[in-house]
């Protein structure tokens, strides 16, 4: 299994929200994924055991099937970057999530490529290709934190994806899947994810809940 999203289809944009927009909306569940470099403004993020500020100067990620509620605290501007993925294939991340960065004009650079790229039409491949070096450059911001999961860990949170809705799903089988104790497969867990086995169950179960209805 492939360690990385496999992208299918992106679309790069510059978006702007005037200050009498709707301050405050629910987004439902999307089919891709956002990731948004924002220029000014400010929105607030909340989505299930998850609360963020996306300020100036700030690099925003939303997964596909996360829905979540949203507040304009300021008129804002943005380049976006949406991706849709391979079904199956392992996701940035599982969860919305901001950093701040010191210096975006790297990542400026990468959103206006991909955006002439998008415009352009003559390479299909280019704009996923900008996309891939948009990711790249993005991955170590976020996860600065966490270590990359080996190839036990991506086997084990994909059984818990397959098998995320029976309620026998328990930490203590996917530690015996992992072959080790139960404290030790959390604190893996919480270090290759940044949430605990149960908080990334519930919030998944919450997700295809929301999804439901």
């Amino acid at each position: 299994m492939s360690a990385f999203p496999i992208i299918t289809n992106v679309m790069f944009f510059e978006h702007g929200i005037p200050e009498n927009f709707k301050r405050k909306a629910h987004v439902n569940a999307r089919g891709f994924s956002s990731l948004s470099l924002r220029l000014d403004g400010k929105i607030a993020i909340s989505a299930t055991d998850t609360e963020l500020i996306s300020g100036p100067n700030t690099l925003t990620f939303v997964p596909s099937d996360c829905s979540y509620d949203t507040e304009i605290l300021e008129a804002t501007a943005m380049l976006v970057l949406h991706f849709w993925t391979a079904d199956h294939a392992p996701r940035f991340a599982d969860r919305p999530m901001c950093v701040s960065l010191e210096n975006t004009d790297p990542f400026i650079n990468l959103y206006r490529r991909g955006l002439r790229h998008t415009q352009s039409e003559q390479n299909p491949y280019a704009p996923v290709a900008d996309a891939y070096r948009l990711l790249a450059e993005a991955y170590p911001l976020f996860f600065s934190h966490t270590s990359p999961p080996n190839a036990r860990m991506r086997a084990c949170k994909q059984y818990m994806d397959d098998h995320i809705c029976e309620p026998e799903l328990r930490v203590s089988a996917l530690a015996s899947q992992y072959g080790c104790s139960e404290a030790y497969f959390r604190s893996e867990f919480r270090k290759c994810y940044g949430a605990s086995p149960i908080e990334y169950v519930k919030k998944r179960r919450m997700e295809i809940a929301c999804r439901l209805l």
